[in-house]
Parts: structure tokens; sequence; C-alpha cells
């Protein structure tokens, strides 16, 4: 299976990180650990109640090479747009080759 000429499009993994401050307060921020080149699909949308208030959500599906580091408390960005990562499936289980990300846009992070 070759999906490297499907993969078209630059995603950036994201890892979540944080700090104190003088204070002893933390703050936390999400700092990007890799681009990787990735084929995006967009699955299926709908819309969910988040704070009282509509919100708009949509499944996405990313595949991308094999990285070894990589677990669901990542998260994707792509578009200028940030995905919670549901669930990361290797393709081709021992050969380590590719990776399937469903993740979610429109969640609070």
């Amino acid at each position: 299976m070759s999906l490297i000429g499907e993969m078209r499009n630059r995603v950036a993994i994201q890892a979540l990180g944080g700090s104190t401050d003088a204070g002893g307060g933390t703050t936390t921020s999400h700092s990007t650990a890799v681009t990787v080149w990735a084929k995006v699909e967009n699955l299926s949308g709908g819309e969910g109640i988040f704070g009282d208030q509509l919100r708009g959500t949509s499944s996405y599906r990313f595949t991308i090479r094999y990285y070894s580091s990589l677990t669901e408390k990542y998260r994707l960005s792509f578009n200028s747009k940030t995905f919670n990562i549901t669930q990361i499936r290797n393709i081709d289980e021992g050969r380590n080759k590719f990776q399937e990300i469903l993740a979610t846009e429109g969640v609070a992070t």
C-alpha cells in the first residue's frame, strides 16, 4: 500500500507544555513537535452544545507516515484549525509505515 502520493497537506503535530510563573501559577500552551505530510479527509460534521452555546464539530481522518511518539495527548493543526486526536491506528500493524489518526475539530481543548 503506497499512500505517499496522496499526502499533499502539511499538518503540525503539537504537544502540550506548561510553565510556572513567579507567583506559583501555571500556564499551558501547545508547541509544534513536528510537521508532517498527510492525507486529510473530512468524514462528517454535526452540531453540539458546549457551555450553553451551539457549536459545530467535524470529524477528520489524517493519514501520515509512522511517528513513534504520537499519542492521543497531542493535537493536530491544519489550515489554522486545531483538532483533538480521538484515535490512532497503525496501518499494517508490525511494519510501522503509516498511521491513521481520527480527530475532531470544534471541541474544547
